[in-house]
Parts: C-alpha cells; structure tokens; sequence
C-alpha cells in the first residue's frame, strides 16, 4: 500500500506551562521556511506567567495570536497545582476562543506536552482535558484522541514529586469517568533520564555546553559525578542559577524527546515511496497500548540482512534501545504490559517477514500475556536511516518509586494534630491530606510491583 496525496488527519498540539512551551517550541522550530510540520495544523503555547510566555515567544519566534496568557495574577501559580487548574477552569471561554480562532474545528486530537513537577502544567492539564472533551462530544458529537506528554521532574525536588503523584492520579482518574475525561495516553519523559542519556551520548558537547553557561570546569569530572552535578546547579537543591542553565538544559534534552515524539506522529503521514504495513495512524496507538507509556527510540538502526542471523541483531538492537534510548528509565526488567513498535527504514531492514523475531526479541521484557503491536514503514530509497521506536505501556519505572517515595516523606512531614502544621496542604497545594494520600495509593495499586526498584 504506497501512500500519496494529503495528510489522513491532523492534530492541534499545545503546549502548557514553561516547559510544555518549551517542547513545543522547539519542535516547531524544525520545521522547515516556517511551515508547520506535517499532520500539525496548528499549534498553541499558553501560561500563566506573563514573563515565561514572552520568553518562549521570543525563543522560537512564536506569533502573538499561537500565545495565550490567562489567569488574573499573570506571575504563574507558585507551584500550586489547584491553582493550575483552576486557573484553565475560570479562563475556559477564552482558552476555546483562542483555539478557535486557530481553527481546531474537525481535527482528530491533541497532543499537550507538559511537566508534572509544575503547576500550571500538570494542574492546568487534567482540566484542558475536560474542557477539550465536553466541548467535542457536546458541539461536533465525536470522540478525538488526546496524548499527553508529561515531564517528570529530577530526583530530591519533594514538592514537585507531590505535583507529578496528583497529576497522573487525576488524569488516570478521569479516563475512568462517564465518557472517558482524560487523556487516551500519557507519555512519560524524564528530565533525569535525557540529561543522563545525552551526557553520556555527547559527552564532549554537553560539558562544554554546561561549563560555559554555569562558569565552571566539568570536563574532568566522572561520569557519576557529572550526572549527579547537573541536577544540582539548575536548583535541584534550591541553589539559583540565571536562565542560562535552563536554556543550556533545554538545547540538550529537548531535541530527544522531540525525535521519539515526530516518529510516534509520523507513520500516518503520507510520503512517496514510502509504505506502512499494517495500515497505522496516530489514534492506533491508543487502541494497542496501556495509558501510561515510556518512549524509546533508536535512530540509528544497523542491521545487515544479508549477513544473516538477524534474529541476533534485532534482539540486540532491541536491547540496545531499551536499555540506553529509553525516555524514562525502566531498569533491565520493565516487565511492560504491552509494547508497540515502529521499525522504518529501507525495504530490506523494514519488512513485515522480521515480525516474527521482533517479537521473539521483545519478549523477555514483557510481562506474560503482554500484547505487542508492530508496524513497518518501509521507503524505496535504500538510503533513508533506520529507527526502532518502542512504546512500552506500563512498565516497571523504578524513578516512579523515588519521586512516590519523596512525595509519601513530604506529606508525612506536614501532617500531626496541628492545625496549623496541616495549613501546608491547602496553603502550598490547594488540597487535603487525603487527596495527596489517595492520590498515591493509586500510583501504588496501579504500578504494584513495577514501581519497586530492582
């Protein structure tokens, strides 16, 4: 089946808070003479901070009428994820005007891109989502998919590691409420991981990327103490950096979320020369995986078919993704519930023959009874790269366990029979004790024995 013509469907893609603008300002920023990539028809960033939003409009050259600021404060929301969404609730007349006016009518979904350590981001994005339900199944009677892609904050950040247990709480919650009020996937991608990921790629690069915007000498130091530096000169111990850092931080880890994210998007997008067995667009993945998901991707795929043995090599190459491509880190045993994969590159590397040993190589990292849901884009021209992505739906994520760890000692330490000493909950989160004590059973119920470190 050879694809031709135009796009089968398009999506809208927003991006919440500073680091959703961040994503999506960088992908869009690829694209090429200014047009949209394909399959996007448009796109939107929108905060509560007046001066995050014009930095991510001048960044990536955003014009003003894909920018929206909303709330009454215009300084952000401190954090508080109640604030977040309330802050999407009380602005909604003027969210779906906006989006609206970029003309969002027809199209098949969304994807947000956000980050569950903030609070515009992961409590502004539970209620974008039922605001963008309700309004599609009450006025174009259809149901779209919407994806979520939702950073995890670093290790030893407590406040943050509450924010990201209520955030995927809530929206697991609403996915199962009348008519399905949550996302349809939610993607997760680690600051710790893609920074430990490129560092250890683009060594060189990277150090001396950070040496520069921090002033000071990183390049003699170990692998071990450069990962666990990085973290704590962008404030993960509260020490205050300018903007440098943050902006040295996003030119090393965006561009990887950002490739695994246009291959997710891109098997749907017709090409000449280019044939997708079987038939696969962007609301498949939905249908095939679990709700919660890890990316990985290799971009670089070697195999050689003529050499033989590739049942070898794409166990290898598997493996390979798996353990140093991943987005999230899942340990040497994810024991994942299901698994979609995408191998494109050249017919003679992306041919549904291989289905068999894709399968066999995948297996020791699913669990028993685990579904596996392969695609092949195959192009006539031999020298088109080859990739691997694989979509693992919920694995075992042992820095799911850290940041339910550290959210479980910070509700512990502000809980007692004071009044006062319980103030916190509401003061700093907006909510009670026992919504953030539900919130991480769920996380616990749901994940059981993924979430135990290895």
């Amino acid at each position: 089946m050879s694809i031709e013509g135009g796009s089968e469907s398009e999506i809208f893609a927003i991006g919440i808070g500073e680091c959703g603008s961040n994503l999506v300002g960088s992908y869009l920023a690829k694209s090429k003479k200014g047009e949209l990539p394909q399959r996007i028809r448009e796109y939107l960033v929108m905060n509560t901070d007046r001066g995050d939003l014009l930095k991510a409009r001048k960044k990536y050259s955003v014009s003003k009428k894909r920018t929206l600021l909303y709330s009454d404060a215009e300084i952000g929301v401190g954090g508080k994820f109640s604030a977040g969404y309330e802050a999407v609730i009380n602005s909604q007349d003027i969210v779906l005007n906006q989006l609206q006016g970029l003309g969002y009518e027809g199209i098949s979904g969304f994807c947000i891109f956000t980050s569950f350590g903030g609070g515009t981001g992961c409590g502004g994005t539970p209620a974008l989502i039922r605001l963008l339900r309700k309004r599609f199944a009450e006025e174009e009677k259809r149901k779209i998919f919407i994806y979520v892609f939702g950073v995890l904050p670093f290790v030893n950040q407590s406040s943050e590691a509450v924010n990201s247990v209520w955030a995927l709480s809530r929206l697991l919650r609403l996915q199962l409420e009348e008519g399905n009020m949550g996302p349809d996937l939610i993607l997760l991608l680690s600051n710790r991981t893609m920074l430990e990921r490129v560092l250890s790629w683009q060594r060189g690069e990277s150090v001396d990327l950070l040496s520069r915007q921090i002033g000071k000498d990183l390049a003699d130091l170990s692998s071990e103490q450069v990962s666990s530096s990085i973290p704590t000169v962008i404030g993960q111990d509260g020490t205050s950096y300018p903007a440098q850092i943050e902006e040295a931080f996003v030119e090393l880890i965006n561009p990887l979320a950002l490739e695994s994210i246009a291959e997710m998007l891109s098997p749907g997008v017709p090409e000449v020369g280019k044939e997708v067995l079987p038939t696969t667009d962007i609301g498949d993945f939905a249908l095939k995986l679990d709700s919660v998901v890890v990316p990985a991707m290799f971009d670089d795929l070697s195999v050689f078919p003529e050499i033989g043995g590739m049942d070898s090599q794409l166990s290898t190459a598997v493996e390979y993704t798996l353990s140093n491509c991943s987005l999230t880190d899942m340990g040497t045993n994810p024991a994942a519930s299901s698994v979609f994969s995408v191998l494109s590159g050249p017919r003679n590397i992306a041919r549904v023959e291989y289905d068999p040993l894709l399968k066999k190589a995948l297996a020791p990292f699913l669990a028993k009874g685990a579904s596996i849901s392969p695609t092949y884009c195959a192009y006539d021209d031999d020298t088109t790269r080859a990739s691997l992505l694989l979509l693992f739906g919920l694995p075992k994520i042992p820095e799911l366990h850290d940041i339910l760890e550290e959210a479980k000692a910070l509700i512990q330490l502000h809980s007692g029979d004071s009044e006062l000493k319980q103030h916190w909950f509401k003061r700093s989160k907006g909510t009670t004790r026992n919504e953030l004590d539900s919130a991480v059973n769920d996380l616990e119920k749901l994940f059981g024995y993924y979430i135990k470190p290895e």
